[in-house]
């Protein structure tokens, strides 16, 4: 009996160890989410960089974990992470909020990054800011947003305006047809140092109450994938603190948060 104990813990080392030695796919997103995953033309190529990214990349090869990165579409991409067969791919996915559909189905890392909205305004038109002491004070304001993003519990406080792009939000706060725009910063940041669109100058209104933390997610189906982010998470460790890694990679893709002139706090 003793010795059976004995066989099925070895073979259980054993194929965990084989398990470990196949890659674990990284999958990311076909829709780019810069400056965290996205593609850029070097050397006429397309290849695949951003904070999250290069991150994960770090971590996984410092943990000696076998990895490759796959790109699907946002729907294959989670029918695999929520599939319960060890077999399904999509192991490691990156930029997992807490709080999200995805959450229930990985183990997740410590945060990599926050992101706080802010309601952001061209400085030329409102030099003496936008003068608002509530949430409530943004009625008197045509308040724009991007179709598609998920800005929680501002939709209870303030209504939004939704526009399909980017470059239509920016034609329209030139036009003055918006007012305001609620932003992440490091994604709007990105836009502009890209080229993607030219912003005005702008002022900010910082809404304290939005801000989401991100995590790497290790999906639950992975055999052992408890033990797998323990290792990330002692190598996570390592590339932490002043001048470290993490913070190199955070100024390279500038994913700080904007320095706002006047504080709100947005209730739940």
């Amino acid at each position: 009996m003793r010795f059976a104990r004995y066989l099925l813990a070895v073979t259980s080392i054993v194929s965990s160890q084989l398990l470990w030695a196949a890659p674990l796919q990284l999958c990311v997103d076909k829709i780019p989410t810069p400056p965290f995953v996205y593609s850029e033309k070097i050397n006429g190529a397309g290849k695949l960089r951003g904070y999250s990214l290069d991150l994960a990349k770090q971590l996984l090869s410092q943990a000696g974990v076998a990895y490759e990165v796959k790109s699907f579409a946002k729907t294959e991409l989670e029918k695999r992470l929520y599939s319960p067969s060890a077999s399904a791919g999509c192991d490691i996915v990156l930029d997992v909020r807490k709080g999200s559909e995805q959450e229930k189905y990985v183990h997740l890392s410590s945060p990599w990054y926050q992101l706080n909205i802010d309601a952001v305004y061209s400085w030329e038109r409102y030099m003496t800011g936008l003068g608002v002491k509530t949430v409530n004070d943004f009625s008197q304001y045509q308040v724009c947003g991007l179709e598609g993003y998920d800005y929680g519990n501002l939709n209870k406080h303030i209504k939004i305006k939704y526009l399909p792009r980017m470059k239509d939000i920016v034609f329209d706060l030139k036009q003055k047809t918006c007012d305001v725009f609620l932003a992440e910063a490091a994604v709007m940041k990105y836009g502009q140092r890209a080229n993607l669109f030219q912003m005005p100058p702008v002022g900010c209104v910082r809404l304290d109450g939005t801000v989401r933390t991100y995590h790497l997610g290790v999906a639950k189906h992975v055999v052992g994938g408890d033990a797998i982010l323990v290792k990330l998470q002692q190598q996570f460790s390592k590339l932490t603190g002043t001048d470290s890694v993490m913070t190199k990679l955070a100024e390279e893709y500038d994913i700080g948060a904007m320095s706002c002139q006047t504080r709100l706090h947005v209730g739940s």
